[in-house]
């Protein structure tokens, strides 16, 4: 699980620095520091580690027929935008200019826990949805 709330800093050329302590969960629980982050649907970013990802979203939608429309719409807006990063020395990972407009992030953002993933907000927006 990736406990906890962070809030940090973005540079200008849109770097994060991925919490120590997800980091740490990386390393222990997937042995891969490596995430896929992606569009969510509430404004945000998801950031899966890469088993999960494979695991939740691209098993689940290679099993869905594409010929439905709601399916391949999902598709281009969850898989299509992912990009998969590895952390630099600093534990940065570097947020494509699509995905920061997607989710509005400015020079601060949050790093918000979850079961087996974490999301990445603009700090005014997730106190937004948190009133």
């Amino acid at each position: 699980m990736f406990e906890g709330e962070h809030t940090v800093s973005m540079d200008d050329k849109g770097r994060v620095s991925i919490p120590a302590g997800f980091r740490e969960t990386l390393r222990r629980l997937y042995d891969d520091e490596r995430v896929v982050i992606t569009r969510d649907f509430d404004g945000c970013l998801r950031v899966y580690p890469p088993k999960e990802w494979e695991r939740k979203v691209l098993q689940k939608i290679r099993s869905l027929p594409m010929n439905f429309p709601k399916v391949r719409a999902y598709e281009r807006f969850v898989i299509s935008p992912a990009t998969t990063c590895s952390p630099d020395k600093q534990g940065r990972v570097l947020v494509s200019p699509t995905l920061r407009k997607n989710a509005a992030l400015n020079k601060q953002v949050v790093f918000a826990g979850g079961p087996d993933y974490f999301e990445i907000w603009d700090v005014d927006r997730r106190t937004a949805t948190l009133e």
